[in-house]
């Protein structure tokens, strides 16, 4: 073994002690819906998957595979797992579809602004340009991912009942929430909100990543009927 090869074999075995151990970005959110107490949401992101929970490990999960953009909902009460795959959008925008938006730049790279559709309004959003823009990929996968879902969902609603604000933030101006960066406080028509915590660099937990190998896996696009 040459001299090279055992300073590289050295730097692989003292690679956790040195400060390279692999890291896990950590978010964190509070929720709020209309009539109910706000609550933790966090995220968890590295370079292949994104876990969204209450901020407990053993808690139901969410989790995406970041290149597959394949969804997994985990319920611990039922030991099963809901698989959502990604499908190309099959519904077409509603006639007439004018978006109004309006932006406002705050100090920094911090910007809010306003989505309306057809006259209403649907939401107003501040974000920051330079923040976790790795995050912001992987929440772009995961609404990306959910579109589908949002849209048979749409397509299943009465009529009377259908809110195209739902359209805009869920199916077709996916982008657009996302386009100026994080977004570090939401508030929507319908009275949920959304604001910004913290966020840290974790070292990562793999485990937190995996799915729970004994339990049922069940393809939601058969209980959707695709």
């Amino acid at each position: 073994m040459n001299s090279l090869t055992k300073k590289l074999l050295w730097l692989v075995l003292l690679w956790p002690i040195l400060g390279f151990a692999e890291s896990m970005t950590e978010l964190d959110y509070l929720d709020h819906d209309p009539g109910t107490a706000a609550y933790p949401t966090r995220i968890l992101v590295n370079k292949n998957f994104m876990r969204m929970d209450s901020g407990k490990d053993a808690d139901d999960f969410i989790l995406m595979d970041r290149h597959a953009g394949t969804i997994y909902n985990v319920v611990q009460s039922e030991a099963s797992v809901y698989r959502y795959n990604p499908h190309p959008l099959t519904l077409a925008r509603p006639i007439p579809w004018k978006i109004q938006e309006q932006v406002k730049q705050l100090p920094g790279n911090t910007r809010k602004f306003t989505l309306g559709i057809n006259g209403k309004p649907c939401m107003e959003i501040t974000a920051a340009d330079k923040l976790l823009p790795d995050v912001v990929s992987a929440l772009a996968t995961y609404r990306q991912t959910l579109a589908s879902v949002e849209a048979l969902t749409w397509q299943r609603t009465p009529p009377e009942m259908r809110d195209e604000c739902d359209l805009v933030q869920h199916v077709f101006e996916i982008r657009r929430t996302l386009q100026y960066g994080l977004p570090i406080e939401e508030v929507y028509a319908n009275g949920r909100s959304r604001r910004y915590v913290s966020h840290g660099t974790r070292t990562l937990q793999a485990a937190l990543f995996q799915l729970p190998p004994t339990y049922k896996m069940i393809n939601a696009d058969q209980l959707q009927g695709k």
